[in-house]
């Protein structure tokens, strides 16, 4: 009498090949965990969204109008210094005979580095614009700080004048 070999054995007590259920059981732990990293990365994404929400509200009612046209001329800056290198690395390149170039499609490839450079710093760029930030943010708070204080001084001189004029007619 021969030995039953399960791996080879036609068919087992369900009625199926062993090799069979163990792909089938393969197969679903996979779907199983597919569908529990697709549930956690989700939920990831879902976390990491809600930080940049809030850290944008923060970020954007901290700043002052001031700091906000600081932060917008510093990327202002940033772009336009990025789309004149960017310009100077593609004047590098050789030009193309064959087909030439137009008159409108240099004004184009202007515009799209113009606005690609631009886009490129608001996302965050070199970091130039940051430094930028960095190194005027102080300047220009003092400057905002020193004009309130003139504000409130002359608030209070010409609160100090009215009532002095107001006790000399009494």
């Amino acid at each position: 009498m021969t030995p039953i070999n399960p791996l080879t054995s036609p068919l087992t007590s369900a009625g199926m090949s062993p090799l069979a259920s163990n792909s089938t059981a393969a197969s679903a732990a996979v779907a199983a965990d597919a569908a529990s990293f697709q549930n956690i990365l989700q939920d990831a994404q879902r976390k990491v969204q809600a930080a940049q929400d809030d850290s944008a509200t923060v970020t954007k009612s901290a700043l002052t109008k001031k700091e906000q046209k600081l932060k917008e001329a510093c990327q202002g800056f940033e772009a336009m210094f990025l789309t004149l290198m960017y310009k100077q690395m593609r004047n590098t390149v050789p030009k193309d005979p064959l087909f030439g170039e137009s008159n409108a499609m240099n004004i184009f490839k202007d515009m799209r580095d113009t606005q690609l450079m631009q886009n490129v710093a608001s996302a965050g760029g070199m970091g130039l614009a940051d430094m930028l930030y960095k190194q005027l943010a102080p300047s220009v708070l003092k400057q905002e700080q020193a004009a309130a204080k003139a504000a409130d001084a002359q608030q209070k001189t010409a609160a100090n004048k009215a009532a002095q004029a107001s006790a000399s007619y009494m």
